[in-house]
């Protein structure tokens, strides 16, 4: 019994440190103005100044507070205790308007999510507004404070913040000690995503010692042409023996169907397809120029397809890898692309090469026998091409 209660303790002690992680990010991120630990209050008139708790309380830049609180089980007890001391901190301090308990990606989630959705149905009365993982407590935090952005600004400042956290999560060494087996009590960070994300990559459990990851794109640098890289994220696994591997991620964002995937003038689509194939190059100026399918008409879309044939593979290894471009094959071309859904926090991992077969042999065709749809950004018409691809 005791072995098990200390077992408890350390699992717990790791939740904990866990969530003050996702914290700190999300502060590091701009999001949090603050975040105080180990917050207590008391009821006035009464002597005990401390009696109500929350590990952690944040604060966003409005001066609205949210009361966050961390388990590695769905014990009864223990939640009517933070039920308790969510009722009162809300009453007490007026500017906490949510309380969160959240349980690391790691655990078991049905037991989690039953009790969670008793509360969202109204089936028990409760104190805490939700019962959510560590990927839904981050994107909760994001979703308040993005909220009077724009629907482009959203969009892109939360892409950008899922390419952070993907880097954060393979740069955490708790993560990489769980995956070894070092740390039985450890719960990590996010690591549902590490796990999936090192499976992947193979990364052998024996034998590596460290992982480094950035999604800085000073580090990750240029194009030659200036534009950007299809790198997001650079991983580096050293090995016990000191060799070093080197992957690449490109990360999509979206709860669409389908994302944007690539802009570049025609020119540079016939350059990196075929430099000499002047019949290419008409046909993607030509339809740079109208920008659309329709107004392209079928006579060219007929002879884009055909001239397009034997560059299909070629296209999608450059639309999502960046290879055949003026890139750095080995930190700027994307080995793996990590799509996520937000809802239900959903996530898959493919190698590019993977993700370019499925979609080639995907029924569901593209334009011009491609699997990509055909467009141009807002105000680009006759100057790029945009190009648009399903999520798998």
């Amino acid at each position: 019994m005791e072995k098990s209660n200390s077992f408890k303790s350390r699992h717990g002690s790791s939740a904990q440190s866990s969530l003050e992680q996702i914290i700190m990010g999300c502060q590091l991120k701009g999001y949090l103005v603050r975040y105080i630990k180990n917050y207590r209050v008391g009821r006035e008139g009464y002597s005990d100044e401390a009696q109500f708790y929350a590990p952690y309380v944040i604060e966003f830049s409005d001066l609205t507070r949210w009361a966050l609180f961390s388990t590695t089980s769905m014990r009864s007890d223990r939640v009517k205790g933070q039920q308790w001391d969510s009722i009162n901190l809300k009453d007490i301090d007026a500017k906490i308007t949510r309380a969160y308990l959240v349980y690391p990606d790691s655990a078991g989630v049905l037991e989690f999510q039953k009790k969670n959705d008793k509360i969202k149905n109204k089936e028990e009365y409760s104190a805490l507004d939700a019962i959510i993982s560590q990927d839904s407590l981050a994107n909760e935090i994001e979703r308040y404070f993005m909220r009077e952005k724009s629907m482009g600004q959203r969009r892109d400042a939360e892409g950008r913040s899922f390419e952070v956290r993907v880097a954060e999560t393979m740069a955490y060494d708790e993560n990489l000690q769980k995956w070894r087996g070092g740390i039985d009590t450890a719960t990590g960070v996010y690591y549902n995503m590490f796990s999936a994300i090192a499976q992947k990559l193979e990364i052998n459990k024996k034998t590596t010692r460290a992982i480094f990851s950035t999604s800085d794109q000073r580090v990750i640098g240029l194009l030659p042409s200036g534009g950007q890289p299809k790198t997001d994220v650079i991983v580096k696994v050293l090995d016990l023996n000191g060799s070093e591997q080197i992957f690449t991620m490109s990360c999509k964002r979206s709860d669409n169907a389908s994302v944007t995937v690539h802009q570049y003038s025609a020119d540079s689509f016939a350059d990196v397809l075929d430099e000499g194939n002047d019949k290419l190059r008409t046909l993607l100026n030509a339809f740079q120029e109208v920008g659309n399918k329709r107004d392209y008409g079928q006579d060219n879309s007929d002879a884009l397809q055909r001239e397009l044939r034997p560059y299909r593979r070629e296209l999608a290894l450059w639309v999502l890898g960046g290879y055949g471009g003026d890139g750095d094959a080995l930190t700027q071309c994307a080995s793996h692309l990590l799509t996520y859904n937000e809802q239900g926090g959903s996530f898959r991992i493919h190698r590019i090469d993977e993700y370019v077969d499925a979609l080639l042999s995907d029924d569901t065709k593209g334009f011009f026998g491609t699997p990509f749809s055909w467009t141009y950004a807002s105000g680009q018409r006759g100057k790029s091409i945009q190009l648009k691809c399903k999520i798998i």
